[in-house]
């Protein structure tokens, strides 16, 4: 239940709505609804912080401390002197003061931001990056699995010996696609016969597919997921050691090493797309919320009195902003 007066919710609903639509209306152009909504914004997200800071900061922190504690505590006389400072930039001859100040804050911002960027993106890509492509619990080899990747080396060594003496362009389109093929193909065959293979034998493995034969359920899935981490390991590996190379300019790009950078370009863009997809839906999630709240707050719940009193606000406003422009175009 609300703690408000049915009156004061109505009003803020039909305010917030209102506020909504101002925002929106800047899709078709740029107008005084818009720059109306914008300077409340601002306004009230200022007005907001400046509380916030006083009640949780200057008071307990400066002005209790220093006048409403016993013994006082004049060491908190230096952060605020050194906020004082900020304000000299308002005068002229002694703005270059404010640099003090700036300068702490700076220091610490960057002090403070340092160890988080850190761990959390250094280490912890460095810690992923080192990872062991193999768990050793789940991988060993046997006589497929050599096999299959004596062939994958083989069809890995030819590629690059044809890019490096600059064949791989004369090749036709068939027998490119027959090198490409051989080398997706006996890789994953490698990765797939040392790990999930070693445990399982193919016949049980393909006893479980395909006649239901759920004996060695348990180490299948287990052999699958030590399968894809080792996978997501060797993504990330090749991902940073490619990127990293796309951005090392001491050796030419060219021939192996300009393949190497567009793997790079490849992984940055991937990322890129990514990044922004997340940005995009997280904004659409935010535009579903307010357009859910017109509906099912606002639109819904109104009755014809709302509608009448909301819709005569809405023209004294419109008035009050459209004419002073409609008066200034008429004079130019």
């Amino acid at each position: 239940m609300s703690p408000y007066a049915p009156w004061a919710t109505t009003l803020g609903i039909w305010v917030a709505a209102g506020i909504t639509l101002a925002v929106y209306s800047f899709l078709y152009k740029d107008n005084p609804f818009y720059k109306l909504a914008e300077h409340l914004y601002i306004g009230v997200s200022t007005g907001y912080l400046i509380v916030i800071a006083w009640n949780d900061a200057i008071l307990p922190q400066f002005v209790v401390k220093l006048f409403f504690q016993s013994p006082p505590a004049y060491v908190v006389l230096i952060p605020g002197i050194m906020g004082l400072m900020m304000y000299t930039r308002f005068i002229k001859g002694v703005s270059w003061v404010s640099r003090i100040s700036l300068a702490f804050v700076i220091g610490w911002g960057a002090g403070v931001a340092a160890p988080v960027v850190v761990q959390g993106s250094l280490i912890r890509h460095m810690g992923s990056t080192l990872t062991p492509l193999f768990k050793m619990d789940y991988f060993s080899l046997d006589g497929w699995s050599v096999f299959f990747g004596i062939l994958a080396l083989a069809f890995w060594g030819s590629l690059l010996y044809l890019v490096q003496s600059d064949k791989y362009a004369d090749w036709e389109r068939g027998r490119r696609a027959i090198l490409i093929t051989g080398i997706v193909l006996f890789t994953t065959l490698f990765f797939v016969s040392s790990i999930i293979f070693s445990q399982l034998g193919v016949g049980d493995v393909f006893g479980y597919l395909f006649s239901g034969d759920k004996t060695n359920v348990e180490i299948l899935e287990k052999s699958l997921a030590a399968f894809m981490r080792t996978f997501y390991a060797l993504v990330i590996l090749v991902g940073v050691i490619t990127v990293l190379f796309y951005f090392f300019y001491s050796i030419e790009h060219k021939k192996i090493l300009k393949g190497v950078a567009k793997t790079g370009i490849i992984f940055q863009m991937l990322f890129f797309g990514a990044a922004f997809g997340y940005t995009v839906m997280g904004r659409v999630s935010l535009a579903i919320g307010r357009l859910r709240f017109l509906v099912e707050e606002w639109v819904q719940p109104s009755k014809a009195s709302h509608w009448f009193i909301g819709l005569g606000a809405f023209v004294i406003i419109a008035l009050i902003l459209l004419l002073p422009e409609r008066l200034k175009s008429s004079r130019e």
